[in-house]
């Protein structure tokens, strides 16, 4: 039975020994080895080509399910990339308690890791331009040209006492500000994290938070609204171990 790639093919077959020094000519039992070694090296590599490879899947995290949310995993058995898209995905905005100083905000849960110790090599988000789209559209959310922080974090954004995001709202992706013209992101957004980053997820599996605030009073109503986004999100990660 030919196995790959747990075991490395030595030039046996029905008709030869390797280890016996043999030197007649290949039949048709030799051929039938090599065509089953060349489809087990095929099939192997059109499986990490579609996704992750199969000895890995129970150290991958899972996607939230949401409409619009999609993930793909690609990895060996050490490294995982995990590519978020996001396809006109609406999330709520939520006006702040006091207005004149509370940001009207937003959160949407991406992706949960496996439990265990969990260490970000990379990441990066991009929003092409016009694809984060005001959902009222009549100033009562959203204004025309408003101003929002946004960013990747641990933790899911909440009812605070603040303009933009702070600490663990933001602590994967630092805050994008980005700015709405008629009530359409007017630039492509994007940032990257590039210092490798630990986290201590064996008590709690961690968790990724895409986060907004407003970043002034001027930039939101009175009401609450909704924010569409598309754009990827990919970030590069292995499992260290679990307590």
């Amino acid at each position: 039975m030919v196995s790959y790639p747990t075991s490395v093919w030595d030039g046996d077959s029905a008709n030869r020994d390797s280890d016996s020094g043999n030197k007649q000519a290949p039949d048709y039992r030799d051929y039938v080895r090599m065509i089953a070694e060349v489809a087990a090296a095929q099939t192997q590599i059109d499986s990490n080509a579609a996704g992750v490879d199969s000895n890995t899947i129970h150290t991958v995290g899972s996607v939230t399910s949401k409409t619009g949310l999609s993930v793909v995993e690609k990895g060996s058995g050490a490294i995982h990339k995990t590519i978020i898209t996001m396809a006109s995905m609406s999330t709520v905005t939520t006006v702040g308690t006091t207005v004149g100083t509370d940001g009207a905000w937003g959160a949407q849960q991406l992706y949960t890791f496996p439990a265990g110790y969990i260490q970000i090599l990379g990441a990066h988000i991009l929003t092409p331009v016009g694809l984060m789209i005001s959902g009222l559209q009549d100033g009562t959310g959203w204004k025309t040209a408003g101003d929002f922080g946004m960013g990747v974090g641990t933790v899911a954004a909440a009812q605070s006492t603040e303009f933009g995001l702070s600490t663990t709202e933001e602590n994967i992706i630092a805050e994008i500000a980005c700015a709405l013209s008629s009530y359409i992101s007017d630039a492509a957004e994007a940032s990257q994290l590039t210092t490798v980053t630990a986290f201590d997820g064996t008590s709690s599996a961690k968790e990724l938070h895409w986060n907004y605030r407003a970043l002034a009073e001027l930039d939101y109503g009175t009401v609450d609204d909704t924010l569409v986004v598309s754009g990827t999100f990919g970030i590069v990660w292995t499992m260290l171990g679990d307590d």
